[in-house]
Protein backbone atom coordinates (compact mmCIF):
# COMPACT_ATOMS: atom_id res chain seq x y z
CA UNK A 1 0.00 0.00 0.00
CA UNK A 2 1.04 3.61 -0.45
CA UNK A 3 2.34 5.22 2.69
CA UNK A 4 0.11 8.29 2.69
CA UNK A 5 -3.66 7.93 2.45
CA UNK A 6 -5.05 11.21 3.79
CA UNK A 7 -6.74 13.28 1.09
CA UNK A 8 -5.38 16.74 0.36
CA UNK A 9 -7.77 19.63 -0.47
CA UNK A 10 -7.01 19.20 -4.19
CA UNK A 11 -10.21 18.00 -5.81
CA UNK A 12 -8.29 17.76 -9.08
CA UNK A 13 -6.17 14.84 -7.93
CA UNK A 14 -7.79 11.47 -8.52
CA UNK A 15 -7.44 8.52 -6.17
CA UNK A 16 -6.23 5.13 -7.26
CA UNK A 17 -5.55 1.86 -5.49
CA UNK A 18 -3.03 -0.93 -5.78
CA UNK A 19 -3.40 -0.75 -9.56
CA UNK A 20 -0.88 2.08 -9.45
CA UNK A 21 1.67 -0.69 -9.13
CA UNK A 22 1.01 -1.61 -12.78
CA UNK A 23 4.16 0.40 -13.55
CA UNK A 24 6.16 -1.63 -11.04
CA UNK A 25 8.88 -4.24 -11.26
CA UNK A 26 9.86 -6.99 -8.85
CA UNK A 27 9.43 -4.54 -5.97
CA UNK A 28 6.73 -1.87 -5.49
CA UNK A 29 8.02 1.09 -7.46
CA UNK A 30 5.40 3.59 -6.29
CA UNK A 31 6.05 2.71 -2.66
CA UNK A 32 9.78 3.26 -3.10
CA UNK A 33 9.20 6.60 -4.79
CA UNK A 34 7.00 7.61 -1.87
CA UNK A 35 10.00 6.95 0.40
CA UNK A 36 12.29 8.85 -1.97
CA UNK A 37 10.15 12.00 -1.96
CA UNK A 38 9.27 11.81 1.74
CA UNK A 39 12.98 11.68 2.61
CA UNK A 40 13.62 14.90 0.59
CA UNK A 41 16.67 13.20 -0.94
CA UNK A 42 15.23 13.92 -4.40
CA UNK A 43 15.07 17.66 -3.66
CA UNK A 44 18.63 17.67 -2.35
CA UNK A 45 19.96 15.86 -5.42
CA UNK A 46 17.87 17.74 -7.97
CA UNK A 47 16.80 21.10 -6.53
CA UNK A 48 15.94 22.61 -9.92
CA UNK A 49 15.37 21.57 -13.53
CA UNK A 50 18.10 21.12 -16.09
CA UNK A 51 18.10 24.59 -17.72
CA UNK A 52 18.89 23.25 -21.20
CA UNK A 53 16.02 20.76 -21.05
CA UNK A 54 13.69 23.40 -19.64
CA UNK A 55 14.54 25.73 -22.53
CA UNK A 56 13.54 23.02 -25.03
CA UNK A 57 10.18 22.56 -23.29
CA UNK A 58 9.46 26.28 -23.11
CA UNK A 59 10.29 26.67 -26.80
CA UNK A 60 7.92 23.83 -27.73
CA UNK A 61 5.10 25.24 -25.59
CA UNK A 62 5.39 28.64 -27.25
CA UNK A 63 5.50 27.09 -30.71
CA UNK A 64 2.99 24.23 -30.35
CA UNK A 65 0.47 25.22 -27.67
CA UNK A 66 0.05 25.29 -23.94
CA UNK A 67 -1.89 22.19 -22.94
CA UNK A 68 0.82 20.03 -21.37
CA UNK A 69 1.02 16.56 -19.83
CA UNK A 70 3.92 16.25 -17.37
CA UNK A 71 4.20 12.46 -17.15
CA UNK A 72 6.18 11.41 -14.07
CA UNK A 73 6.03 14.95 -12.71
CA UNK A 74 7.36 14.16 -9.23
CA UNK A 75 6.85 17.10 -6.92
CA UNK A 76 7.04 19.65 -9.72
CA UNK A 77 10.67 20.12 -10.72
CA UNK A 78 9.57 21.03 -14.26
CA UNK A 79 5.89 21.88 -13.69
CA UNK A 80 6.72 24.75 -11.33
CA UNK A 81 9.00 26.75 -13.67
CA UNK A 82 6.71 26.05 -16.61
CA UNK A 83 3.81 27.58 -14.71
CA UNK A 84 5.98 30.61 -13.95
CA UNK A 85 7.52 31.07 -17.41
CA UNK A 86 4.61 30.18 -19.71
CA UNK A 87 0.83 30.38 -19.91
CA UNK A 88 0.58 26.58 -20.05
CA UNK A 89 -2.05 24.53 -18.29
CA UNK A 90 -0.47 21.37 -16.95
CA UNK A 91 -1.81 17.94 -16.08
CA UNK A 92 0.87 16.64 -13.71
CA UNK A 93 0.81 12.86 -13.38
CA UNK A 94 2.78 10.53 -11.13
CA UNK A 95 2.45 7.10 -9.52
CA UNK A 96 3.85 8.46 -6.24
CA UNK A 97 1.13 9.68 -3.91
CA UNK A 98 3.75 11.43 -1.78
CA UNK A 99 4.98 13.45 -4.76
CA UNK A 100 1.48 14.42 -5.89
CA UNK A 101 0.45 15.46 -2.39
CA UNK A 102 3.56 17.61 -2.11
CA UNK A 103 2.97 19.19 -5.51
CA UNK A 104 -0.65 19.99 -4.62
CA UNK A 105 0.38 21.55 -1.31
CA UNK A 106 3.10 23.68 -2.89
CA UNK A 107 0.89 25.23 -5.58
CA UNK A 108 -2.68 25.47 -4.23
CA UNK A 109 -3.48 28.65 -6.18
CA UNK A 110 -2.58 27.06 -9.51
CA UNK A 111 -4.61 23.98 -8.61
CA UNK A 112 -7.56 26.15 -7.64
CA UNK A 113 -7.51 28.19 -10.86
CA UNK A 114 -7.17 25.08 -13.05
CA UNK A 115 -3.72 25.73 -14.49
CA UNK A 116 -2.32 22.76 -12.57
CA UNK A 117 -4.19 19.47 -12.35
CA UNK A 118 -2.32 16.84 -10.30
CA UNK A 119 -3.25 13.25 -11.12
CA UNK A 120 -2.24 10.17 -9.16
CA UNK A 121 -2.82 6.58 -10.26
CA UNK A 122 -2.15 4.13 -13.06
CA UNK A 123 -2.28 4.56 -16.84
CA UNK A 124 -5.99 3.77 -16.95
CA UNK A 125 -6.68 6.46 -14.35
CA UNK A 126 -4.67 8.99 -16.34
CA UNK A 127 -6.55 8.11 -19.52
CA UNK A 128 -9.95 8.37 -17.81
CA UNK A 129 -9.15 11.74 -16.29
CA UNK A 130 -7.71 13.35 -19.40
CA UNK A 131 -10.10 11.88 -21.96
CA UNK A 132 -13.06 13.00 -19.86
CA UNK A 133 -11.89 16.57 -20.44
CA UNK A 134 -12.28 16.00 -24.17
CA UNK A 135 -9.26 18.06 -25.19
CA UNK A 136 -5.98 16.38 -26.26
CA UNK A 137 -2.55 17.63 -25.26
CA UNK A 138 -0.30 19.82 -27.36
CA UNK A 139 2.80 18.54 -25.62
CA UNK A 140 3.80 15.71 -23.27
CA UNK A 141 7.05 15.61 -21.32
CA UNK A 142 8.81 12.68 -19.65
CA UNK A 143 11.89 14.22 -18.04
CA UNK A 144 15.00 12.87 -16.34
CA UNK A 145 14.66 9.26 -17.34
CA UNK A 146 11.03 8.65 -16.38
CA UNK A 147 10.56 6.29 -19.31
CA UNK A 148 13.54 4.21 -18.19
CA UNK A 149 12.07 3.84 -14.70
CA UNK A 150 9.06 1.94 -16.09
CA UNK A 151 9.72 -1.76 -15.64
CA UNK A 152 9.51 -4.04 -18.68
CA UNK A 153 9.61 -3.26 -22.37
CA UNK A 154 5.92 -4.11 -22.66
CA UNK A 155 4.89 -1.51 -20.09
CA UNK A 156 7.15 1.15 -21.58
CA UNK A 157 5.57 0.59 -24.98
CA UNK A 158 2.10 0.66 -23.46
CA UNK A 159 2.97 3.95 -21.77
CA UNK A 160 4.22 5.51 -25.00
CA UNK A 161 1.12 4.26 -26.85
CA UNK A 162 -1.12 5.83 -24.19
CA UNK A 163 0.70 9.16 -24.43
CA UNK A 164 0.41 9.01 -28.22
CA UNK A 165 -3.37 8.63 -27.87
CA UNK A 166 -3.57 11.58 -25.49
CA UNK A 167 -1.72 13.95 -27.82
CA UNK A 168 -3.48 15.89 -30.59
CA UNK A 169 -2.51 15.25 -34.21
CA UNK A 170 0.83 16.97 -34.58
CA UNK A 171 1.32 17.03 -30.82
CA UNK A 172 4.81 16.46 -29.51
CA UNK A 173 6.61 14.44 -26.87
CA UNK A 174 9.84 15.48 -25.15
CA UNK A 175 11.45 12.51 -23.44
CA UNK A 176 14.83 11.79 -21.86
CA UNK A 177 16.53 8.48 -21.10
CA UNK A 178 19.88 7.39 -19.62
CA UNK A 179 22.75 6.40 -21.93
CA UNK A 180 23.77 2.78 -21.29
CA UNK A 181 27.30 3.54 -22.44
CA UNK A 182 27.75 6.10 -19.64
CA UNK A 183 25.61 4.98 -16.76
CA UNK A 184 25.77 2.25 -14.09
CA UNK A 185 28.47 0.08 -15.65
CA UNK A 186 28.97 -1.99 -12.48
CA UNK A 187 25.23 -2.47 -12.09
CA UNK A 188 24.96 -3.61 -15.69
CA UNK A 189 27.52 -6.33 -15.00
CA UNK A 190 25.72 -7.34 -11.82
CA UNK A 191 22.42 -7.58 -13.72
CA UNK A 192 23.68 -10.27 -16.09
CA UNK A 193 22.71 -13.26 -13.88
CA UNK A 194 19.19 -11.84 -13.47
CA UNK A 195 18.91 -11.44 -17.24
CA UNK A 196 19.96 -15.05 -17.72
CA UNK A 197 17.21 -16.12 -15.29
CA UNK A 198 14.64 -14.00 -17.13
CA UNK A 199 14.10 -11.66 -14.16
CA UNK A 200 15.47 -8.67 -16.07
CA UNK A 201 15.52 -7.80 -19.76
CA UNK A 202 18.62 -6.62 -21.62
CA UNK A 203 19.42 -3.07 -20.53
CA UNK A 204 17.66 -3.40 -17.14
CA UNK A 205 19.33 -2.81 -13.79
CA UNK A 206 18.39 -2.51 -10.12
CA UNK A 207 20.10 -0.01 -7.84
CA UNK A 208 19.59 1.62 -4.46
CA UNK A 209 19.69 5.05 -2.89
CA UNK A 210 20.10 5.64 0.84
CA UNK A 211 18.06 8.47 2.36
CA UNK A 212 19.33 8.53 5.92
CA UNK A 213 18.31 5.17 7.31
CA UNK A 214 15.80 4.60 4.53
CA UNK A 215 16.73 2.42 1.56
CA UNK A 216 15.05 3.28 -1.74
CA UNK A 217 15.08 0.53 -4.37
CA UNK A 218 15.10 1.63 -7.98
CA UNK A 219 14.61 0.03 -11.39
CA UNK A 220 16.17 1.53 -14.53
CA UNK A 221 16.29 0.58 -18.17
CA UNK A 222 19.39 2.00 -19.86
CA UNK A 223 19.20 2.85 -23.55
CA UNK A 224 21.46 2.89 -26.53
CA UNK A 225 20.83 5.74 -28.94
CA UNK A 226 19.50 3.30 -31.53
CA UNK A 227 17.11 1.54 -29.14
CA UNK A 228 15.73 4.87 -27.95
CA UNK A 229 14.86 6.04 -31.44
CA UNK A 230 13.40 2.70 -32.44
CA UNK A 231 11.20 2.49 -29.34
CA UNK A 232 9.64 5.86 -30.12
CA UNK A 233 9.12 5.03 -33.78
CA UNK A 234 7.49 1.68 -32.98
CA UNK A 235 4.79 3.52 -31.05
CA UNK A 236 3.97 5.85 -33.94
CA UNK A 237 6.20 8.81 -33.11
CA UNK A 238 8.35 10.56 -35.66
CA UNK A 239 11.67 11.82 -34.37
CA UNK A 240 12.05 15.56 -34.81
CA UNK A 241 15.26 16.02 -32.87
CA UNK A 242 17.70 13.84 -30.93
CA UNK A 243 20.22 15.48 -28.63
CA UNK A 244 21.86 15.32 -25.22
CA UNK A 245 20.07 15.82 -21.94
CA UNK A 246 23.49 16.50 -20.45
CA UNK A 247 27.07 15.28 -20.76
CA UNK A 248 27.88 15.58 -17.06
CA UNK A 249 25.80 13.97 -14.28
CA UNK A 250 22.60 15.97 -13.97
CA UNK A 251 22.80 16.24 -10.19
CA UNK A 252 25.96 18.28 -10.70
CA UNK A 253 24.63 20.28 -13.65
CA UNK A 254 21.57 21.50 -11.74
CA UNK A 255 23.50 22.42 -8.57
CA UNK A 256 26.76 23.92 -9.84
CA UNK A 257 27.03 26.98 -12.14
CA UNK A 258 30.56 25.89 -13.06
CA UNK A 259 29.47 22.38 -14.10
CA UNK A 260 26.49 23.87 -15.91
CA UNK A 261 28.79 26.05 -18.00
CA UNK A 262 31.16 23.16 -18.66
CA UNK A 263 28.25 21.00 -19.75
CA UNK A 264 27.20 23.68 -22.26
CA UNK A 265 30.68 23.60 -23.77
CA UNK A 266 30.64 19.81 -23.97
CA UNK A 267 27.27 19.98 -25.75
CA UNK A 268 28.94 22.03 -28.50
CA UNK A 269 31.97 19.82 -29.07
CA UNK A 270 31.33 16.30 -27.75
CA UNK A 271 29.79 13.54 -29.91
CA UNK A 272 26.24 12.64 -28.93
CA UNK A 273 27.24 9.05 -28.08
CA UNK A 274 29.09 10.38 -25.01
CA UNK A 275 26.01 12.05 -23.53
CA UNK A 276 25.03 11.18 -19.97
CA UNK A 277 21.44 11.03 -21.16
CA UNK A 278 19.58 11.51 -24.44
CA UNK A 279 16.75 13.95 -25.13
CA UNK A 280 14.32 13.40 -27.99
CA UNK A 281 11.58 15.58 -29.45
CA UNK A 282 9.04 13.45 -31.33
CA UNK A 283 5.76 14.12 -33.09
CA UNK A 284 2.54 12.15 -33.42
CA UNK A 285 1.61 13.03 -37.00
CA UNK A 286 4.66 13.02 -39.25
CA UNK A 287 5.17 14.90 -42.44
CA UNK A 288 6.51 12.53 -45.07
CA UNK A 289 10.26 12.29 -45.52
CA UNK A 290 11.20 15.04 -43.05
CA UNK A 291 14.77 14.61 -41.72
CA UNK A 292 15.70 13.95 -38.10
CA UNK A 293 18.03 16.50 -36.51
CA UNK A 294 20.65 14.50 -34.57
CA UNK A 295 22.37 17.54 -33.14
CA UNK A 296 24.48 17.70 -29.98
CA UNK A 297 21.74 19.64 -28.28
CA UNK A 298 18.02 19.75 -28.71
CA UNK A 299 17.34 23.44 -28.90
Amino acid sequence: MLDKTTETPSAARIAANESSESLSGPFPVAENYDRYFASHLYDRRYPRPNPASLAVIVEQIRARGGRVLDFGCGNGRYAAPLLAQTEATIVAYDISREAIDELSARYPAQVADGRLRPVWGDLAALSRTTMAQGEPFDLAIMMFGVLGHIASRTQRRETLATIHQLLRPGGRLIVTVPNAARRFRRHQAEAQPLMEKGVLEPGDIHYQRMAGQVMVKMYYHLYSLEEFGMELERQGFRLIQMGAESFLPESGVVRSPFLRGLDRLLAIFAPLRYAYGFLAVAETAPEANSPVDRSHGAG
